[in-house]
């Protein structure tokens, strides 16, 4: 089949017929997300204004994409955006998509910090979370680090767009002994790995083939080995009154409970995400 014209109405045929092997419901998800991503239209712009007319570009744009999504490449990363906390953020391969769990967990911490001066999060990817946090925080100070060079690149490419202040940094959670500062922090976040590699055979090809499983996978043996490591740079960093925001697998919740209390965090406070899935943690030590 070809496209009789630049007309959106001929681009979805074209979209629906050719993704065919995909459920058409995923389908029209991935189509009403690149039409907003690149075309600017909502779902019922989409409606209301079925013959309106795309450029050559934007045609070559859904050429190209419709390529990718056969390859299970994700959608966001063929859009290059994702949204997240109201923030569009750029996405490629080297950081993970933003999930809508992890709204969850700022919008939690947002509203439970509207006074913090010093923020601090490890493992930032795409910068999703610290950006979010400062664009609501607007007074407090923002750190964050990541031990991929890529994905902080990507970070900063995000806070300049944006227009938001973060210091992003080099930072390794495993050896984080080697890294100092000046001040002690009111919230240190971190949505770690935590997928034991056992759950790969569990998952998606558009995960496993795509995302970065360096911000993914932990040893079968270890699951819990960057939160014990947070925890420790916490314990020595945090302010007299700060926290220490996780988000979790939802297998571990009662271990990771049990080895914050075991480590000295005298509160500890379980979530669970709108799906009913243990997914955040919240610990303070006074």
């Amino acid at each position: 089949m070809k496209i009789s014209n630049n007309k959106l109405s001929s681009v979805r045929t074209y979209f629906f017929e050719t993704l065919s092997k995909f459920e058409e419901s995923d389908v029209k998800s991935y189509f009403e997300y690149l039409c907003d991503a690149w075309l600017g239209l909502s779902k019922i712009d989409i409606r209301l204004n079925p013959d309106v007319e795309i450029t050559e570009s934007e045609l070559l744009s859904f050429f190209y994409g419709i390529k990718d999504l056969l390859n299970y490449r994700p959608v966001q990363y063929v859009a290059g955006k994702s949204w997240f906390y109201g923030l569009e953020i750029g996405v490629r391969e080297g950081v993970l998509i933003p999930r809508p769990e992890t709204e969850e967990l700022v919008d939690w911490i947002v509203k439970e910090n509207l006074t913090a001066q010093n923020v601090f999060e490890i493992g930032t990817g795409s910068g999703c979370i610290p950006l979010a946090i400062k664009s609501n925080l607007k007074k407090a100070t923002v750190f964050a680090g990541d031990i991929s060079e890529e994905a902080l690149l990507i970070a900063e490419s995000n806070a300049k767009v944006l227009n938001l202040k973060v210091n992003f940094q080099r930072f390794d959670a495993l050896n984080w002994q080697e890294f100092k500062f000046e001040q002690k922090f009111d919230v240190i976040v971190s949505n770690p790995p935590y997928i034991p590699n056992s759950d790969k055979t569990l998952m998606h090809k558009n995960v496993l083939d795509f995302e970065p499983g360096l911000a993914l996978f932990v040893a079968n043996e270890s699951p819990l080995l960057f939160y014990e490591k947070i925890a420790d740079f916490a314990l020595e960093n945090l302010s007299e009154s700060g926290a220490l925001y996780f988000e979790i697998h939802e297998r571990f919740g009662s271990e990771t409970i049990k080895m914050l209390k075991v480590k000295g965090f005298l509160n500890v406070f379980l979530r669970q995400d709108l799906q009913g899935k243990d997914r955040m943690l919240k610990a303070t030590i006074n």
